[in-house]
């Protein structure tokens, strides 16, 4: 099933070659790293780090655990090994989107197969919640949105603005306990962070 995913996903990176092609020489000549890369590039000990306009086709393809659908589409974005989803609508990656939670699904069990305690692990992950300053940098705005989601917007010192949604945990409900979890968002560009015009008009204290 992972090869025919991978093949798909070679197919649609060739086409975005021929698609693409022509604004390949627009692109900046300094491309920041997709925040914390460099923090998971050290545990599997290579330097093959994505940053952001990178073609897709630079995306290893060990490190894809699927393919995923942006509205009809399938295969403009994609899962990697360590949870972080990067989008590339025209070839070249102009988001990522990671999740951390305190708890996680153990190897081999999908979110939605989850029945107890013992399908889940304590993620080791949720530590960089403590190292935003350091990868995503500074707040420079906060919201609550209509639906009473606390969000806030960092800026890297390389000009990424990340959308750092806080939600309860997924799995609090079986650990009996509550938590945090973060959804965080990051490009270049704000239109790449999100359609909802109240985080939008707080982006722009950002800008």
């Amino acid at each position: 099933m992972i090869r025919k995913l991978l093949c798909v996903f070679s197919v649609c990176a060739a086409v975005t070659v021929v698609c693409s092609s022509s604004e390949a020489g627009t692109k900046k000549s300094y491309l920041p790293p997709l925040p914390y890369e460099t923090y998971f590039a050290k545990y599997r000990a290579d330097r093959a780090v994505l940053k952001f306009n990178d073609f897709s086709g630079k995306i290893n393809a060990k490190r894809i655990k699927k393919l995923l659908r942006s509205g009809r589409v399938l295969g403009d974005r994609v899962l990697l090994d360590n949870n972080l989803a990067v989008y590339f609508p025209e070839g070249y990656i102009v988001s990522s989107t990671m999740r951390l939670d305190q708890f996680r699904p153990k190897k081999g069990i999908s979110a939605k197969t989850i029945k107890s305690t013992a399908d889940i692990e304590v993620n080791p992950d949720y530590a960089l919640v403590n190292l935003m300053d350091e990868h995503l940098g500074e707040v420079c705005a906060e919201i609550t949105t209509t639906d009473q989601v606390k969000a806030s917007v960092r800026k890297s010192r390389d000009g990424i603005l990340s959308l750092v949604k806080q939600t309860s945990g997924r799995f609090d409900y079986l650990v009996g306990e509550q938590s945090e979890a973060f959804e965080i968002t990051s490009a270049l560009k704000p239109s790449y962070l999100t359609t909802d015009h109240e985080i939008q008009r707080a982006l722009s204290k950002c800008i």
